[in-house]
């Protein structure tokens, strides 16, 4: 077991209390050669892959801790990017020959999620707890900002390219969507967006005007991704929690934050530390586990409202394994 660090986590009171954090393999099933986390319900359950016997993906589900494979349609490799309290799963299909198709884990049913008219690829990235499902989808020469609902999934909703492609990456439970558009031309521009279905996206502001932004994940009042703080050939990419007072780089080097919760914990990695939690503005490391491996061997990629932070690490023989990561006071 590698040394724990010592890390401060904020309370729903506000209160910093001082705690340890330790990191805890989440099981495979036997036999597997890696996993990964993508995202949690921010309750007890996380959404994520492994690699089967026979080098396959497979869409996999950690509830209070125990594993659950989950069929693929069709017997294709597939991977389960986000689960919601309801245990409504979204996730897509891959492999050799097979275009990315967004489906939904529904009461026992596997059920495809619809593309564009025209258009191939759709990939869902995210659902909340009233079923609604954001993600992205082939439409032309871009992709498109797009939207279904695990109560009529047999539709899909196209909110546009905005600017550019665009893409969702995430929805709160009370129904604000986060993502950002990307402009390839004459000049490479990414610009985070949050909006909701109804009244439409519209541009986050970053912390310094004018340069690229990515939002990657929201809860509550918070949205986490990445913004570039300078200009010209070296740019400093930097983790960006936006508050409702505005845009906030967290600090570290060369840092970018995956996925916040209601309290506005936030996670991500450092180009230094590895794996990382940010609270009330601090930045503190996860221990990888294996002690003494290098910054590259650990990413933190989910974080609950009970302060549970949840990625990959590497092991002893090299392999990347899900890990969840936990705070004793």
């Amino acid at each position: 077991m590698p040394s724990p660090a010592a890390a401060q986590v904020s309370g729903a009171d506000g209160t910093a209390a001082a705690c340890t954090w330790v990191v805890s393999e989440l099981p495979l099933p036997a036999g597997w050669s890696a996993g990964y986390v993508y995202n949690s319900d921010r309750d007890d359950s996380f959404a994520g892959y492994g690699v089967d016997v026979d080098g396959k993906t497979r869409p996999l589900v950690w509830h209070d801790g125990a594993v659950t494979v989950l069929d693929a349609p069709g017997g294709v490799e597939a991977v389960a990017q986000d689960v919601n309290s309801r245990g409504d799963v979204i996730g897509v299909t891959q492999g050799e020959n097979v275009q990315a198709h967004g489906v939904l884990w529904r009461g026992g049913q596997v059920i495809d999620l619809p593309s564009l008219p025209g258009g191939d690829a759709a990939v869902p990235t995210a659902i909340n707890d009233a079923g609604l499902i954001v993600g992205y989808a082939a439409g032309g020469d871009a992709n498109h900002a797009v939207a279904w609902s695990a109560r009529t999934p047999q539709s899909i909703r196209d909110l546009g390219v905005v600017a550019g492609s665009a893409y969702l990456t995430d929805v709160t439970q009370q129904g604000t969507v986060v993502g950002w558009t990307e402009t390839v031309g004459d000049e490479f521009r990414q610009q985070a967006i949050a909006g909701t279905i109804r009244h439409g996206l519209t541009a986050l502001p970053g912390p310094v005007s004018g340069t690229n932004s990515i939002a990657r994940a929201a809860a509550g009042d918070y949205i986490v991704g990445s913004a570039v703080l300078t200009g010209g050939p070296e740019d400093l990419a930097s983790a960006v929690r936006w508050e409702p007072t505005g845009p906030q780089a967290l600090p570290g080097v060369q840092t970018d934050a995956r996925a916040v919760n209601d309290l506005g914990t936030a996670v991500g990695s450092d180009a230094n530390l590895g794996a990382v939690i940010w609270t009330d503005g601090n930045e503190q490391p996860l221990p990888p586990l294996t002690a003494g491996s290098d910054s590259f061997s650990t990413s933190a990629t989910a974080v609950t409202n009970n302060n549970t932070a949840a990625g990959v690490s590497t092991d002893a023989q090299g392999h990347t394994r899900p890990v969840t990561w936990t705070c004793t006071p």
